[in-house]
Formats: C-alpha cells, sequence, structure tokens
C-alpha cells in the first residue's frame, strides 16, 4: 500500500488525460507513491469547489486555479491548456500542503482508499459512530486485506503527529475497536483494487490486535501472507476458511509458521470447538488436524478429500461432515472415529457401508448420493444401538424393489424409530418389517419373538 509520509519526495500527481461522459468533461488524474499508483476523475467543478475550501479554510492562494470560461470552454486547445493548468494546480497545493494534508484535499484525491495512514484515519472516523452498535451486538464486522494490512503496519512504524482537533480520527479509535471485537470477517481478492495497482492478497497482515476475537471467518484470502496469529491460539473458538487455494490443513492452522511439515505441540489452538473448511481444494486430513484436540464440530464439505484420516487425535468430535469430497473406502470407521455422533458423507463415491458397523455411538448417517448397490452393504449398520436417522437417496439401491422395508428389516423392533431418506415408516412398514424379520428368524431355524402385534393384518 502506498504511504505518502514515507515516501513524500517519490510521490507525483499527473493528469494525462481527459475523458467525456454525457457531454462533460472529466480530467483523469493520476496519482504515484513509491511504487502504489491510482486513478480518480473530476470535472472542473469538482476543482472549483475543492479550491474555494482551500482558500477559505487552508490559506490557499485564490489565484493558482485556471479560470472558469463560460463559452468556448469545450475546443480541444481549450480541454489542452485547462488540463495543463489543473495538473500545475494540484501540484502546487500537494507541495503546499504536504505537512498538513487537510480531509478534504486527501479524499478529493482518494488516499483514504490507497494510502495506508489516510485510510486508517477514515476507518476510525466510521469506527467512532459505529463500533458501540457492532460490540454490543452479535454482528461480525468485515475487514479487506487492505485494512489489516495498514492496521499491522500501523505496529511497525509510528506516524507524524499531525495537528488537528477531530478525535474521532484518531487511530487508537481502530486499535480499540479490534481489540474488543468479538467475531471477524475477512474477505480477499486476487483483482486489482479499485483503480490502483494494488492487488489485497499481495498484502502481508498479522491479526495480533484482535485481542478478543472468538469467532473468524474468511473468504478467498492468501494464507501466505498472514504471518502472525497473536493470541489467538488460545482465543478462537469458531473458524471458518471458504473459497481458497489451500490444499492441506496445515496450510491454515499452521500459516504463522515456517516448517508446516512439523507438528509442534505449542501450536495448538486450545479453544477451537468447531471447524468450517468447506469449498476449498483440500486433498487430504494431514496431521495438523491434532493441533484443535478440543473440536467438536468438524465441516469439510467441497474439498477434494479421498480419505478419512488422522481423526482419532480429536476425542471430542461428535459431528462430521464430508460432503462432496472424492471418497470411495471407509473401513473400520470405529478406529477413526470413536464418539462420532452425526456424520454426512454424501455426494461421495462410497459403495459399502461394512466400514460403519462399529460406530456406536452413531445417531445420524447421511450417505445419499452415493454408489451403494446392495441391500446387503447396507444391512450391516442394523445393529448400531444409537442410529436414528439414515439417508440412502441417491444411490442405486434406493430402487431396489421393496428398499424402505428391507433396509428398515435389520433394525428390527428399533425399525419404527429410524427415519429412513427423512421419512419415518408408516405402521405399514412396520408391520411388513416385523413379518420379513420373523421370517427371516424362521429361516435360519430359531424362534421368532411374537411379543408386538400387526395392528395392518
Amino acid at each position: 500500500m502506498a504511504c505518502f509520509w514515507l515516501h513524500q519526495n517519490e510521490t507525483s500527481i499527473n493528469i494525462p488525460g481527459v475523458e467525456e461522459i454525457s457531454a462533460v468533461t472529466y480530467y483523469k488524474i493520476e496519482i504515484n507513491v513509491g511504487d502504489v499508483k491510482w486513478g480518480v476523475s473530476h470535472r472542473y467543478n469538482d476543482f472549483y469547489d475543492l479550491h474555494n475550501i482551500l482558500v477559505v479554510d487552508h490559506g490557499v492562494s485564490k489565484d493558482i486555479l485556471p479560470p472558469k470560461k463560460a463559452i468556448r470552454n469545450k475546443t480541444p486547445e481549450f480541454i489542452e491548456t485547462r488540463r495543463r493548468g489543473l495538473e500545475a494546480y494540484l501540484r502546487s497545493v500537494l507541495n503546499y500542503l504536504k505537512r498538513t494534508m487537510p480531509k478534504v484535499f486527501v479524499e478529493f484525491l482518494n488516499f483514504h482508499a490507497f494510502d495506508i495512514y489516510f485510510m486508517l484515519q477514515n476507518l476510525a472516523l466510521h469506527l467512532y459512530f459505529e463500533a458501540d452498535n457492532v460490540l454490543c451486538s452479535t454482528k461480525s464486522y468485515k475487514f479487506n486485506p487492505l485494512q489489516l494490512h495498514a492496521i499491522s503496519e500501523c505496529f511497525k512504524r509510528p506516524f507524524p503527529e499531525i495537528e488537528h482537533n477531530d478525535i474521532r480520527c484518531d487511530l487508537s479509535n481502530v486499535m480499540d475497536f479490534c481489540s474488543q471485537l468479538q467475531h471477524l470477517c475477512v474477505v480477499g481478492s486476487l483483482a486489482k483494487f479499485q483503480s490502483s495497482n494494488l492487488i489485497p492478497n499481495r498484502l502481508p497482515f498479522e491479526l495480533s490486535a484482535f485481542k478478543s476475537l472468538q469467532f473468524l471467518e474468511v473468504g478467498g484470502i492468501n494464507f501466505e501472507q498472514l504471518y502472525s496469529t497473536g493470541t489467538l491460539r488460545s482465543l478462537l473458538q469458531n473458524i471458518r476458511v471458504h473459497k481458497t487455494a489451500v490444499t492441506s490443513i496445515s496450510q491454515i492452522l499452521l500459516c504463522d509458521v515456517l516448517h508446516k511439515s512439523v507438528v509442534n505441540q505449542s501450536e495448538i489452538w486450545t479453544a477451537i470447538t468447531k471447524i468450517d473448511f468447506s469449498k476449498n481444494n483440500l486433498t487430504n486430513i494431514d496431521e495438523s488436524i491434532q493441533l484443535v484436540p478440543n473440536v467438536k464440530v468438524l465441516l469439510l464439505d467441497h474439498n477434494k478429500i479421498s480419505s478419512i484420516s488422522n481423526l482419532s487425535f480429536l476425542t471430542q468430535l461428535v459431528h462430521l461432515s464430508l460432503s462432496d469430497n472424492l471418497i470411495s473406502s471407509c473401513d473400520q470407521l470405529h478406529t477413526k472415529l470413536g464418539n462420532i455422533r452425526t456424520l454426512d458423507l454424501s455426494q461421495n463415491a462410497i459403495v459399502s457401508l461394512r466400514g460403519f458397523s462399529k460406530l456406536y455411538s452413531l445417531e445420524s448417517l447421511d450417505i445419499s448420493f452415493n454408489k451403494v448397490s446392495e441391500v446387503e452393504d447396507v444391512t450391516c449398520i442394523g445393529d448400531l444401538p444409537c442410529l436414528e436417522n439414515l439417508i440412502l437417496m441417491g444411490n442405486s439401491v434406493a430402487t431396489t424393489v421393496d428398499y424402505r422395508i428391507k433396509v428398515l428389516e435389520p433394525f428390527g423392533e428399533r425399525s419404527k424409530d429410524i427415519c429412513l431418506d427423512n421419512e419415518k415408516p408408516s405402521q405399514s412398514e412396520i408391520d411388513k418389517v416385523l413379518i420379513l424379520r420373523a421370517l427371516r428368524i424362521v429361516k435360519e431355524g430359531k424362534m421368532p419373538s411374537f411379543k408386538h402385534s400387526f395392528s395392518s393384518l
């Protein structure tokens, strides 16, 4: 980002051309501060209004602005003369006001959108009015990488003290707000920011200023630019990351660590109980997941994960969602998901549920839109004592004749408690299930129990 106070000698203003919009001539201004450049367009009347304020309030000479002209002010010669005059005017004013930089001049040239200090001043003014409203509610507050970069740079170097009596623009307003904020949302971008050459996702930033944060939402950012998480490892309870290019969980949980292949116990996120890393490019669940030992809810939907691994570290995990991934095999899941209660594996490539047979804590299972084709591949979960909700729609097995009866039959007397494909069994289905089960028991040479009446017979 630009920093005028550090690059005053590398700051230039040019008006390289004009454009006509709806029969009005606009002068295209180009500002360069160090390596950062941006543009802004103004009509002559904007210059005129600015000049009147600067003359009255800031002592700018009255005669340096090119005068108005009522007639023949559309000729190319006149416009070119005025362009050169306005360019000289802006350069003269900048040189005169460079130690004070009044707000009206800053905003005229859009310094507040691209310069670290002036962006923070503008943010401070906004937070002076809005901070209490945000902090006293459960609302999140959205920052972009430019603002976070500006806040981060503010920690590194002192800014010049400019004489102004407006406490509303004091940078302490920003720091106080950040230190109390509990729900932060960060949205990145790979596109150039407005009319500048700045690309938000290429700006480094840190999160040390956020000392009370409990919920962090980030979308579309570059984690390689996040170089410090401050005290978040001991504070953060809920984290959501989506629409990023990360391929491994370590790129998130170890974003501020140089050697991401080494999992150090000192990097544990002690307070996190919910993680949502959906809609990224994750290819596996790597060992860094053990850095969130207290997580209870883990959402990894819409990624490219092909296997379930390393989750035995998460002894508190009760809800896992891996919808829309590349999982085909689920062998011996009880060794990986011992205490799981809710499991969503919809939209994968699973062919059998045999690996689910010992998930004795499982209450809800969504296996819809997979590749389960045989009823025998489902019957193995009939002995799960806590299972109440089962979703199999979208599998070819759901087209089997008497599909619901055959799937419910292994649950026996518990079949009446099973919600299959979001629908509780009817009394007719329950009766048919019990009859089918009795016939199977007889076929096996055992004595069936007739303690239940079949009301539909």
